[in-house]
């Protein structure tokens, strides 16, 4: 379900205010995108990214003003669980939901009370895997899945601290974090209006992209650290610093971002001409091969035809660095690459060099009621080509589409030590995609995980 910006809020990192598009049955037909070809120099300029950082002085304040916590101690004091598919915690819909092709490693369903809410949708999705190339963030393996909140809601978005450590008695259990907007100089904080579309997540550093339309201050981009995650003092519905109190929305704890990058205009996510803004809605990293890149990339609705979207790459900065994504002198980013491709309805990416050639795994996440998605291998141009070495290829090899992928996916990430893809489902609708409903709500998320040896060869063989 993808989002929309109604209103945006104030300092350096704006507040956007996001809806989410109804869950409605698409007219959609199978494609057969061609191969991705780079998108010209015009559409490279506007993708141009400008850092602004929150001071030290105001990030120094947050350590000042708010007990001091981590994802160590979140993902260790787990009070949700994820429970597998296959057992009684699970509803059939939940199990139609898997992948046909290839086979999951393992799948699970989330809490009741999360899987059916229609105040909140799993977006974006990272990892330790992203993080570091054991997979580990200090002694703990972990999973991150961006929720967004509902369009009947207050727009604001959280984050599932998952436990994926083998061996650990807190092992799939999770627990719930607001991302925030510092204010009042570090000393207070607000809501945090963000679709989750895309996350990544670099060293200390979390990317989170903005919400599909932008906001007023034009960012695309947010950044958190994982040196400034903080405990809220009292579980009330409102969010922020009141005298003694600190309160996350009824959270236990709150992240609130170090820094963001802008674009120099707006994005309307319905403009397909050729030199528009594409709006930032997936993000994933590919560490395959140095440079370490970002990649980041357009959602065009699977009801279009005759329009591309776009998949777009940064080089990402040394961990050690202030801010995560290499700027110039001037404080900008210049994406190194801009590709079109046809494929329609791609809420998230996996990417990876293979046999010397960067290849991008993708899905149309089809928006009909208890149809699968159609997976893709999209090969990218390599440098000073204009078409990829091979053809888009859906499972089997095949060129033309095939309805294998889970349904209604979003985010990826990889775990490149155990040469494993995660990847995580969004809906919860009605029983003909009503959304919201006040009538029965079949619960369709999951999160689940692939070999990608498989995956790969579901794609080629």
């Amino acid at each position: 379900m993808a989002g929309r910006v109604t209103a945006a809020g104030a300092a350096i990192l704006a507040l956007g205010a996001v809806s989410l598009a109804g869950a409605g049955p698409a007219s959609a037909s199978p494609g057969t995108p061609g191969k991705a070809v780079r998108a010209s120099s015009t559409a490279a300029a506007k993708l141009e990214l400008t850092v602004h950082r929150v001071s030290d002085a105001s990030q120094q304040a947050m350590d000042d003003t708010f007990a001091n916590s981590s994802i160590d101690a979140i993902a260790n004091s787990v009070n949700h669980h994820l429970h597998a598919v296959s057992g009684s915690s699970c509803t059939a819909d939940e199990r139609a939901t898997v992948p046909l092709d290839p086979a999951t490693g393992s799948a699970y369903c989330w809490d009741a009370g999360d899987a059916g809410t229609q105040n909140w949708s799993p977006q974006g999705m990272t990892s330790s895997g992203d993080a570091d190339a054991d997979g580990m963030w200090g002694t703990d393996r972990v999973l991150l899945s961006g929720w967004a909140s509902a369009p009947h809601t207050t727009a604001m978005g959280r984050i599932a601290v998952i436990n994926d450590t083998e061996g650990s008695a807190n092992r799939f259990g999770y627990r719930w974090v607001l991302p925030v907007i510092p204010t009042s100089g570090g000393t207070d904080f607000a809501r945090f209006g963000s679709h989750m579309g895309g996350m990544v997540w670099w060293g200390d550093k979390l990317l989170v992209t903005a919400s599909l339309d932008g906001d007023a201050h034009h960012n695309a981009i947010y950044v958190f650290s994982t040196k400034h995650i903080y405990r809220a003092t009292t579980n009330a519905s409102w969010i922020g610093h009141r005298g003694s109190e600190v309160s996350a929305h009824g959270y236990q704890y709150f992240w609130p971002a170090i820094g963001s990058y802008s674009v120099t205009s707006s994005c309307t996510y319905d403009d397909h001409s050729a030199d528009r803004l594409p709006c930032f809605d997936g993000l994933s990293m590919d560490r395959s091969q140095n440079p370490y890149t970002l990649v980041a990339n357009e959602w065009v609705s699977s009801g279009l035809t005759g329009v591309t979207s776009r998949i777009w790459r940064y080089k990402l900065a040394p961990t050690s660095r202030l801010m995560p994504i290499a700027v110039n002198s001037a404080g900008h980013a210049d994406p190194i690459d801009v590709y079109d491709t046809d494929i329609v309805g791609m809420q998230g990416t996996l990417n990876r060099t293979e046999d010397g050639e960067r290849v991008v795994y993708t899905a149309d996440s089809l928006g009909s009621p208890g149809v699968h998605g159609i997976p893709w291998r999209v090969p990218l141009p390599g440098s000073g080509t204009q078409t990829a070495a091979n053809a888009t290829t859906s499972t089997g090899g095949s060129t033309g589409a095939q309805h294998t992928w889970a349904q209604h996916s979003e985010g990826m990430t990889f775990m490149a030590d155990l040469d494993q893809a995660w990847a995580q489902t969004e809906w919860a609708a009605g029983p003909n995609g009503e959304y919201p409903t006040s009538g029965t709500v079949l619960r369709q998320r999951i999160v689940f995980a692939v070999p990608m040896g498989d995956l790969r060869s579901s794609l080629t063989s």
